[in-house]
């Protein structure tokens, strides 16, 4: 894959690779029902916080606060 994993415009762009990025990262998900009849990865609170985190640290404020915003919500 050529491009990001995740955007913040478009989400995740190769589920696999994302999710395997996850497992790496000692992040629970799994994948669960979208609302278009397919399937997307699912994460719990801790789960997006850790990867707010790993964003953060790894110098993407972009989708750091992203992920901050969806967690406020």
């Amino acid at each position: 894959m050529s491009g990001p994993l995740f955007t913040v415009a478009d989400g995740v762009q190769d589920r696999e690779a994302f999710r395997a990025m996850l497992v790496r990262l000692g992040i629970d998900s799994r994948v669960v029902p979208d609302g278009f009849g397919g399937t997307t990865i699912g994460l719990d609170r801790a789960g997006m916080e850790q990867l707010r985190e790993w964003f953060a640290d790894h110098g993407d404020a972009r989708q750091a606060d992203a992920i901050q915003r969806a967690l406020d919500a």
